[in-house]
C-alpha cells in the first residue's frame, strides 16, 4: 500500500463493508463506493465526478468482524492508503482460498512452511525443522507441479521443487497467502500443473516496527525484525530474519537467515514497485535423500529481484514486470568435518548454479459488460553443474555441465461481469526453445446470491521438465534428456458463503494427468528409467469454515483426496505417498482483554510406504498433533509461549526423517 498525500477531494473504497464504528468514522468526509469490483472499474466511475484519483482500500475478507467490539472501538486509523497489488488490474477470480494475517494469529505459526500448511489441499513435506526443505504439493500432485509466487511473480526454480520454498521472506512479512487453481492461475498469464501459493508481503506502508525474539527446545533460537515508513509518495520496507538449531537429532541442526528490502512510489501516472531479497541456508540432512546415507549436509544461497511499473493510458491498463533469481546449491553426501573416513567412490560435492530472469507484461481494457486481459512473458532457466547437464568446458571451477532453455508466451482473455453472473474464458501459447509449443486453455462461471457464491472452472494445463527430471543419474537410475511436458486436464466445483461472524468455502475438483514424468522399471531388472509414460488421476474435496461464538474464535477444515496410477505393464516409481486425509481445528479464546489462549488439533494420514535402513518397508498411516499456545499483551509488547506436538506422537512426512517430539518455544513480539 502506498500513502496518498492529502487532496481536497478524496474518496473511500469499501471491498465489504463491515459495519464496524471505525469504518463508518474513517469515511467521513469522503465520497464513499461499496461493491466487489474490479479497482479499474470503480476508478473509472469516480473520475467523472472527481479532481483527484480515487484511492481504493482493499479489506481483507473478514478480517474486522472477527475482532471483538472493543478492538474495533479503540483502532486507530491509518493514513488513506492506495493498494497495488499482484491484481489490482485484473477482475479475475477470487482465489481458491486466502489466510490473512488475523488467520495467522489463531494457529502456532512458526515458519512461512507452517502458514502454508494451513491452506485446504496444500501438502507441505518437510525434512527436519525450521523450514530447512519443504516440498510443497497440492491435491495429490507432486513437488514438482506445484508453483509458489511471491507478490503474484513466479520465481520457481528450474532445477528442482526440493528449492521451491527457498524465498527470503520471514513470517512477520507476509501480509495474507492465497491458494489458486490452474483455471484462475491462466487469467493472471502463468500456467501451473497443479496450481500455486502467491504469498503476499509487506503491503501495508505506514510507519511502524515489528520485532520477534524467541527461543526453546533443542537450542533453537529465532530472531525477526520488520521497519516500514512512508514519505511523500515513496515507502520503504527492510525486513530480516535468522534462524538456528542444534537438532532434535544427530545432523538435523541448521542455520538461516534472510534479508529484503522493498521499495514503492506511488505517482500520478505510475505507481513503481522495487524489490530485492537474499536467504542463506545450511543444514545437517540425516536420512533426508536415502537412509543408508545419514551424513548428508545441504547449504543453498538464494537471491530474488523484481521490479513492476502499474499505470493507465487512455482507459488501458498496463502491468511491466521484469524478474530474476540465483539460487547455488551445494549437496555433501558425508558432511565435510563429519565423516571422518570418506568410501574412495565417493567423487565429491554436488555444485548447481541456478539462474532465471524473465519480463511479462499485462494490459487490459473494459469493454461492454466486461473486460479484455491479455499479455506475454519471455522467461529465460539456465543451470551450471557438475552433475546436471550437458558438458560445458568453458565453465568456471567447479562446474563442468550446463543447460538453459528460454520460453516465450502470449495469453488473451475476455472476463464477463453483469449482475449475479460473471464468466472468463483465457487462452495461452507457449514455445519452449528445448520442448516446442505447447498450450494452456481455461474458464470460469460465478453466480452470487447474497452473501454466497457457486462457481464452476476447468482447465489444460502442462509441466516442463525440470533439469532434474533431465539429467539425474545414478548407480540403479537412467535418466531421459528427451523427456517432453506433461500436461493434465481440470474440473472444478464450489461454493462460497460469507456472513457476518461465519464464512465457509466447499470445493469438489477431479484433475486428469497424461505422459506424467515417471521413473519406471520392468518386473524383471531392477534399472529404472525416466519416461513420459505414467497415467495419475486424482480426486477430492477441500472444505474450510470459519465461526465466531462469544469469545472464541473457531476455524476447521477438511481435505480427501483419492489419487489414481496407471503405469501398464512397468512398475512405477512415482511417489503416491499423498495426504489422503488431512483435518484441521483451532479454536483461539481472550478470556480477559490482555490474554489469549490457542489449541490447534490436525489429523493427517498420508498413503504410501517408505523402506527403513534395515529394508523392512514401512506404511506411514495416521497421525493426530496437537499443539497450543498463550499469549498476554503488555502495552506494545506481547509474551507468548507455544508447545508443538504435546502428544509426543512419532510421525514422518518423508521416510527417512522422523519428526521432532514435543518441543516448546517462548519469547516476545513488539509492534511499535
Amino acid at each position: 500500500m502506498y500513502k496518498q498525500a492529502k487532496k481536497q477531494t478524496q474518496a473511500f473504497r469499501f471491498r465489504r463493508f463491515c459495519r464496524a464504528g471505525w469504518a463508518a468514522y474513517s469515511s467521513m468526509h469522503r465520497e464513499v463506493t461499496i461493491g466487489r469490483l474490479a479497482v479499474r472499474v470503480a476508478d473509472s466511475s469516480l473520475a467523472k465526478g472527481l479532481a483527484a484519483t480515487a484511492v481504493a482500500i482493499v479489506l481483507a475478507q473478514g478480517a474486522v468482524s472477527a475482532q471483538s467490539d472493543k478492538e474495533a472501538e479503540t483502532r486507530s486509523l491509518p493514513e488513506v492508503q492506495v493498494t497495488m497489488g499482484a491484481d489490482t488490474l485484473s477482475g479475475a477470480p477470487e482465489p481458491a482460498a486466502v489466510l490473512t494475517a488475523q488467520d495467522f494469529q489463531q494457529s502456532n505459526i512458526r515458519s512461512i512452511g507452517d502458514l502454508v500448511a494451513l491452506l485446504p489441499g496444500v501438502d507441505l513435506r518437510v525434512r527436519g525443522g525450521g523450514d530447512v526443505q519443504g516440498d510443497i504439493s497440492m491435491r495429490g500432485g507432486t513437488f514438482d507441479q506445484m508453483l509458489v509466487l511471491l507478490g503474484g511473480v513466479n520465481l520457481t526454480d528450474a532445477q528442482t521443487g526440493h528449492h521451491t520454498m527457498d524465498i527470503p521472506i520471514d513470517i512477520t512479512m507476509v501480509e495474507r497467502v492465497e491458494l489458486l487453481t490452474p483455471a484462475q492461475l491462466l487469467s493472471r498469464g502463468i500456467v501451473a500443473f497443479c496450481g500455486a501459493v502467491n504469498i503476499v508481503v509487506c503491503e501495508e506502508y505506514r510507519d511502524r516496527l515489528l520485532a520477534d525474539v524467541s527461543g526453546g527446545s533443542y537450542g533453537s533460537g529465532d530472531a525477526s525484525l520488520l521497519a516500514t515508513t512512508a514519505r511523500g509518495p515513496w515507502a520503504l520496507t527492510v525486513a530480516g530474519g535468522y534462524h538456528r538449531s542444534d537438532g532434535y537429532r544427530p545432523n538435523t541442526d541448521y542455520r538461516h537467515g534472510s534479508l529484503f528490502l522493498q521499495a514503492a512510489r506511488h505517482g500520478k501516472v505510475h505507481d513503481l514497485q522495487l524489490q530485492m531479497g537474499g536467504q542463506m541456508k545450511g543444514f545437517g540432512g540425516s536420512g533426508f535423500y536415502s537412509t543408508a546415507y545419514p551424513d548428508q549436509y545441504e547449504a543453498t544461497r538464494t537471491l530474488v529481484a523484481s521490479a513492476t511499473d502499474v499505470f493507465k493510458v487512455e482507459g488501458y491498463h498496463f502491468r511491466l514486470t521484469a524478474y530474476g533469481r540465483l539460487h547455488r546449491d551445494r549437496f555433501e553426501l558425508f558432511r565435510d568435518g563429519y565423516v571422518e573416513e570418506v568410501p574412495l567412490w565417493y567423487q565429491g560435492h554436488n555444485h548447481h548454479l541456478g539462474s532465471l530472469a524473465g519480463a511479462s507484461v499485462r494490459v487490459d481494457k473494459r469493454l461492454g459488460h466486461g473486460e479484455v486481459v491479455a499479455g506475454g512473458d519471455v522467461r529465460r532457466e539456465g543451470i551450471w553443474s557438475n552433475v546436471l547437464g550437458l558438458p560445458d568446458s568453458n565453465l568456471p571451477s567447479p562446474y563442468t555441465m550446463s543447460d538453459k532453455r528460454v520460453g516465450t508466451s502470449l495469453f488473451g482473455g475476455y472476463r464477463y461481469s453483469r449482475g449475479r453472473f460473471a464468466g472468463e474464458a483465457v487462452a495461452m501459447g507457449l514455445y519452449n526453445s528445448r520442448f516446442g509449443f505447447h498450450y494452456a486453455l481455461a474458464g470460469d462461471a460465478s453466480y452470487r446470491a447474497a452473501c454466497a457464491e457457486v462457481y464452476l472452472s476447468a482447465a489444460r494445463t502442462f509441466r516442463l521438465p525440470t533439469f532434474t527430471d533431465l539429467y539425474y543419474q545414478s548407480v540403479d537410475h537412467r535418466s531421459n534428456a528427451s523427456l517432453n511436458a506433461e500436461s493434465s486436464a481440470h474440473v472444478e466445483f464450489g461454493t462460497r458463503l460469507q456472513m457476518k461472524d461465519f464464512r465457509c468455502q466447499v470445493a469438489a475438483y477431479y484433475r486428469g494427468g497424461s505422459q506424467i514424468i515417471d521413473w519406471v522399471r520392468r518386473p524383471e531388472e531392477e534399472l529404472w528409467y525416466s519416461m513420459n509414460h505414467t497415467a495419475v488421476d486424482a480426486y477430492g474435496i477441500d472444505a474450510m469454515a470459519a465461526v465466531r461464538v462469544a469469545k472464541v474464535d473457531i476455524r476447521a477444515s477438511y481435505s480427501y483426496c483419492h489419487v489414481l496410477q496407471d503405469a501398464g505393464e512397468w512398475i512405477s516409481g512415482s511417489a503416491l505417498d499423498y495426504l489422503r486425509h488431512r483435518a484441521q481445528l483451532s479454536l483461539v479464546w481472550h478470556p480477559a482483554e490482555r490474554l489469549g489462549l490457542r489449541l490447534d488439533a490436525t489429523y493427517r494420514y498420508r498413503e504410501g510406504r517408505w523402506v527403513d535402513a534395515d529394508g523392512r518397508v514401512q506404511a506411514y498411516g495416521g497421525v493426530p498433533l496437537v499443539g497450543a499456545g498463550v499469549d498476554y499483551r503488555l502495552g506494545s509488547s506481547t509474551l507468548y509461549v507455544e508447545g508443538y506436538n504435546l502428544l509426543d506422537r512419532q510421525w514422518r512426512d518423508h521416510g527417512g526423517v522422523p519428526q521432532p517430539g514435543i518441543s516448546v518455544r517462548a519469547g516476545v513480539r513488539v509492534a511499535l
